[in-house]
């Protein structure tokens, strides 16, 4: 089954070319494209994309907003955002567990690629769940059952109010797990559902 994108994009050559690269992509379905925040945030409501590739600056909104709209409306999916000041973006907290990745436009094409590879079924279900034993051994207590929680498909804000911390120093556990486990933000979210699955008739 492919997995839905939809495209917000205020320039329409860009547009076009995001559409024919993204279109040609195996595993993915280009459902709709937007060229204005409430058009995209439109296109989320009617679609529920699995992935929204989002520019920031729209001609009637700052695109954080179509970002934030499909989280609640699908708070599995996940957000690729394009901006010329990549670099630069601060990402809000209440977004930072549905930002897959932030990207320069200059470098759009091949960045976006390579991101949307990662989250396809195909790359997804190629990898298998980490060994328990290696978790146990290279995560502290608190780190490993945040990483439990993360497979159970809590954001960082609900780990941290389960947990009576605050979402920032949830964010850095995650991060401090991704370090141990030698993998990135995505990747770890799905290692800890497959983690989370694969042991779970042991905890019954």
């Amino acid at each position: 089954m492919s997995l839905k994108c939809v495209i917000v994009e205020d320039q329409t050559m860009f547009l076009q070319m995001l559409h024919n690269v993204l279109a040609g992509t195996p595993g993915l379905e280009v459902v709709a494209t937007a060229q204005t925040e409430a058009a995209g945030i439109a296109a989320c409501e009617k679609h529920l994309p699995d992935i929204l590739v989002l520019d920031l600056a729209l001609p009637d909104g700052h695109g954080v907003g179509v970002a934030r709209r499909l989280a609640q409306l699908k708070p599995a999916s996940k957000t690729l955002i394009l901006s010329g000041e990549a670099s630069t973006f601060v990402c809000p907290s209440d977004l930072q567990d549905h930002v897959h990745a932030v990207l320069d436009k200059t470098q759009a094409f091949d960045d976006l690629a390579v991101e949307i590879k990662t989250l396809l079924p195909t790359a997804r279900g190629g990898s298998t769940a980490l060994p328990e034993a290696r978790v146990r051994q290279k995560l502290s207590e608190r780190e490993y059952e945040i990483f439990e929680l993360i497979g159970r498909g809590l954001m960082s804000k609900e780990i941290g109010e389960k947990l009576a911390i605050s979402t920032q120093t949830v964010q850095t556990h995650r991060k401090n797990i991704a370090e141990k486990l030698g993998t990135s933000g995505g990747e770890l979210v799905h290692q800890a559902v497959r983690h989370y699955h694969a042991t779970l008739g042991t905890k019954m």
